[in-house]
């Protein structure tokens, strides 16, 4: 027994220096392949990436936003009614708040290692993501979200004015923290995908976030300085330091090397090419009213097209004011109702029979239903992996000076000059998309016609608010402008599901059944406000309920 024991004794010393002088067995028992500390560099790549797929998806060709702000129709597909018809259903929420997960991470560790870019980056995108889900639902998880950790399972859905009062406190704070960056206060170039480390552009994007939601809260400036907020001062403070040119714009693009960063329509993370979605009726006509050459940056001609001037058919070479060429067959007219022009939207809210053969006229052919060849298609890029003018945007220099635009005509702000600013954001919307280049564009020209000047307007807010929309194509913040303002006045289609209305706000997901998530779901609903549009019976957790946010104040409707 005496050998034994002399054999353990020497035994344990050698374990103990091994593991470092006999450390706590639980300080080795991590994985190293899943570490618990990541570094805020490879989370930020992660939750900016994440963020911009996520908004993408919201707006995009195919989606249902897209289809309420009629900037396109979809076609036959099993989704039709969804988009056409507006059959809203619950919507999931778990990816924001995976983000937002991640994007606390970057907070947490900018504290812990005293980084104010870290900080002031993590506020940001907290900041833009609560806002578009509060903008989306209403009242949501907040103050009491992100906490599974402590226990709180059943965080409370907080009160959409306490949100926005976060969301602007923390953009304050943000712009504060970005305002004095030191040497130590570091971001890897290769990790901020967006920005490359440039904490002067992150403060102009948290400035410019600040300017997006104090326009949205203008009518509930009394509410919110009831809450501490004064949207004027936040507002002039945040003019001074927010987007000044397209070098600002918050935006990612698409790599388009493989299906996880090619965007949606392209063949490596589409199956097939898109013919499903068509340019929106709506839209095309006031295009072609404008003679605005942003139409062809976002569809193509018709492969058929009527025209009264041939006898037979007649194939054509088309080229567009970009240099983009096109074979057109032009097919005699025969009915006094087809639409003759090289461009044709899809009018909204078609019964999918009717759809199918719009402007088919006397055409006994057969094509396949979601190639009407007498319907534009949307533009080509929307099928590649990758476009220069196809990206994931967050924000842009237009929608900052639309903003300061129709601050100046309220006159609420602080803001000046409503004309200036709005000359500007047509004209930075036009270069956005490339369309200054255009072969036979002015921009004078185009801004002198009766239905884009400023100062022709009879009613100046919706002329703002009608270059906004077609400026924000495919872009979520429409919605949040038409309903905030009704601008422009879209009407629904004959088979629209709940009447003549648009909805106003996404349905909340599908309510886990534990008591206590129902208590929190069933109090929020019970705040949400009740219009015409939900049939009796049904929960005011519905697409046509109103938030907060609208509620008292006549809009939309």
């Amino acid at each position: 027994m005496k050998t034994i024991k002399a054999l353990r004794i020497p035994l344990l010393a050698m374990m103990c220096l091994w593991l470092s002088a006999c450390q706590d067995l639980t300080e080795i028992n991590k994985n190293p392949n899943s570490p618990e500390n990541v570094s805020s560099n490879y989370v930020l790549t992660y939750s900016l990436v994440n963020s911009g797929k996520l908004i993408f998806g919201l707006g995009k060709n195919s989606s249902k936003i897209a289809a309420a702000m009629q900037y396109m129709q979809a076609g036959t597909n099993e989704g039709a009614a969804e988009t056409n018809q507006y059959a809203w259903t619950q919507e999931a929420w778990g990816g924001y708040y995976d983000i937002l997960r991640n994007v606390q991470i970057i907070y947490d560790n900018g504290v812990r290692d005293d980084n104010k870019l870290f900080q002031g980056i993590g506020l940001t995108m907290k900041s833009m993501i609560y806002g578009l889900l509060t903008d989306l639902y209403g009242d949501i998880p907040y103050s009491e979200a992100l906490k599974a950790s402590d226990g709180s399972f059943f965080p409370k859905y907080d009160n959409q004015a306490d949100v926005y009062k976060g969301i602007m406190t923390d953009l304050k704070k943000a712009n504060e923290l970005l305002q004095n960056l030191t040497a130590k206060d570091a971001v890897s170039a290769t990790s901020d995908v967006m920005y490359k480390g440039d904490g002067a552009k992150w403060r102009k994007f948290a400035n410019s976030l600040r300017l997006r939601y104090a326009l949205r809260l203008a009518d509930k400036k009394a509410e919110m300085s009831a809450l501490g907020i004064n949207l004027e001062t936040e507002f002039k403070e945040a003019a001074a330091g927010a987007f000044t040119s397209k070098a600002d714009d918050a935006t990612l693009a698409f790599l388009g090397t493989n299906s996880d960063n090619a965007q949606p329509g392209g063949p490596l993370a589409s199956a097939t090419f898109n013919w499903l979605t068509k340019p929106a009726k709506p839209l095309v006509d006031k295009l072609l009213q404008l003679k605005d050459p942003r139409l062809q940056r976002w569809a193509n001609p018709v492969r058929r097209k009527w025209d009264a001037n041939v006898k037979t058919e007649t194939t054509k070479s088309f080229t567009n004011q970009f240099g983009e060429t096109y074979s057109v067959v032009y097919v005699p007219s025969v009915a006094s109702s087809a639409d003759t022009n090289l461009y044709v939207g899809l009018p909204v809210g078609l019964p999918i029979t009717q759809g199918i053969v719009y402007n088919k006229g006397n055409d006994v052919a057969v094509y396949p239903n979601e190639q009407n060849p007498y319907i534009s298609f949307i533009h080509d890029r929307y099928r590649k992996n990758t476009d220069p003018y196809v990206a994931m945007n967050f924000m842009n220099y237009p929608e900052v000076e639309f903003i300061l635009a129709e601050a100046a005509l309220l006159g609420t702000f602080g803001a000046t000059d409503a004309e200036g600013h709005y000359k500007k954001a047509v004209q930075a919307s036009m270069d956005k998309e490339g369309a200054l280049a255009a072969t036979g564009f002015n921009f004078e020209t185009y801004y002198a016609q009766p239905g884009v000047s400023y100062a022709g307007a009879t009613n100046k807010q919706e002329r703002i608010l009608e270059q906004k929309w077609i400026s924000s194509w495919f872009s979520v913040q429409s919605w949040f402008d038409w309903r905030r303002t009704g601008y422009p006045a879209l009407k629904t289609g004959p088979v629209a599901q709940f009447g003549a209305a648009l909805p106003i706000r996404y349905m909340y997901p599908t309510p886990n059944l534990d008591p206590k998530y129902i208590a929190n779901y069933t109090e929020a609903v019970s705040r949400l406000g009740s219009t015409n549009y939900i049939p009796a019976g049904q929960s005011k957790d519905h697409h046509y309920a109103k938030m907060w946010l609208i509620q008292g104040t006549n809009k939309p409707y």
